[in-house]
């Protein structure tokens, strides 16, 4: 494969994992509001769990496009 096509491959990965991170962060917001009146530590935890998943897509994606294209930025 060519370098230019797997770097723009790539990047639409990232961009795609950042629009994941964004959707995630505002379910987490979202769950968090939703559950002030009774918030207890098993809902707590569930709504925790949002933030992590959309986390941890984002930071693998940074990484695969970090090590492979060398952008650590942007």
């Amino acid at each position: 494969m060519d370098k230019d096509l797997i770097n723009t491959i790539l990047e639409g990965l990232f961009w795609l994992a950042t629009a994941w991170l964004t959707v995630f962060m505002f379910l987490t917001i979202f769950g968090l509001a939703s559950i002030s009146g009774q918030m207890d530590e098993y809902k707590i935890l569930q709504v925790g769990k949002l933030a992590v998943i959309g986390l941890s897509v984002y930071t693998f994606f940074w990484l695969l496009r970090g090590v492979i294209s060398k952008k650590w930025w942007y």
